[in-house]
């Protein structure tokens, strides 16, 4: 099987046309088109299903492209392990990462990054949907919680713990809360789904814990919309201190049962375990633990 071929069909597939693809590699839009046809006789398969304004892959060549995409990337790591040019850092990176942790932690970094190495691309998607790594050929996801997948490598770099907050309007309105048993309704809470996935609250005090399932009238995706209901008053919403420090000390938030603790929850970069990790997804990591260090030095949460 030609390789050049491989590596003509996943730059297609990336770039999304044969135009940008032959810009890319600096060919004929020609020569990749009969090099892919070439490739799809010698399979026996159509890999891709091309119009007059859409380029998508069949089934078949969503798995031969996953597969092809590995192929190059370890062939350009031992390229650039054997060559004169072993500094040289260069490839695309695709990441996946909760909304907040993106933005509030890691956004500037991650633009530092780009700069300091302007062959490496990336695509950045923030998000708090669950993702299937391989599948998606995702090199780098930002898991929150306890990781499930075995096949998967998780290097934890920090562990975030909950608390519970209201707005002073809401507890005004709707009554103030001095135990656990007074979580219950009227008082409602703002429901976070896609984040830390839990049924109902866990707290606990020494050896005594609880469990809370308090009714919702708002159900959001992100941590940021909870905040921000937290803030207008639409109920409780069970948050990382760290996001919701800033309004606590404004008094625009507060924290409520102060001596109840929630589980730790671990923070970690996931990757599919590979042989050959690229040189560009080890850098990336390792730059952001050294400024995410920098950012938790003072008192062990990121600012």
């Amino acid at each position: 099987m030609d390789l050049n071929a491989l590596a003509m069909f996943a730059q297609v597939v990336e770039c999304g046309s044969f135009t940008q693809a032959a810009e890319a590699l600096d060919i004929t839009k020609s020569t990749i088109s009969r090099k892919i046809a070439d490739l799809e006789k010698d399979l026996g398969v159509r890999l891709l299903t091309r119009s007059t304004r859409n380029l998508v892959l069949t089934h078949e060549g969503e798995t031969f492209y996953q597969s092809c995409r590995q192929l190059v990337e370890i062939a350009s790591q031992a390229e650039l392990e054997v060559s004169a040019n072993q500094d040289l850092v260069r490839g695309r990176l695709n990441v996946v990462m909760p909304v907040e942790i993106g933005q509030k932690v890691f956004g500037k970094h991650i633009n530092e990054f780009l700069k300091t190495y302007p062959l490496v691309s990336l695509h950045l998607e923030l998000s708090n949907r669950e993702v299937d790594l391989v599948a998606e050929g995702i090199d780098l996801y930002v898991q929150v919680g306890d990781m499930n997948d075995s096949g998967m490598v998780a290097r934890p770099f920090h562990s975030s713990r909950r608390i519970l907050v209201a707005s002073p309007d809401y507890l005004a309105a709707q009554g103030e809360i001095h135990t656990p048993a007074d979580l219950v309704p009227p008082h409602h809470q703002v429901k976070i789904f896609n984040a830390v996935k839990l049924a109902y609250w866990e707290l606990e005090q020494g050896d005594e814990r609880v469990q809370i399932d308090l009714p919702y009238r708002f159900r959001v995706n992100t941590i940021t919309s909870a905040v921000s209901a937290c803030l207008d008053g639409l109920g409780i919403a069970m948050l990382p201190e760290f996001i919701c420090r800033e309004h606590l000390e404004k008094g625009e938030l507060v924290q409520i049962l102060p001596n109840w603790i929630s589980p730790v929850v671990p923070i970690s970069f996931v990757y599919p375990q590979r042989d050959l990790i690229p040189n560009r997804l080890r850098l990336f990591i390792d730059f952001l633990l050294e400024r995410f260090e920098v950012l938790t030095s003072v008192d062990g949460s990121p600012r």
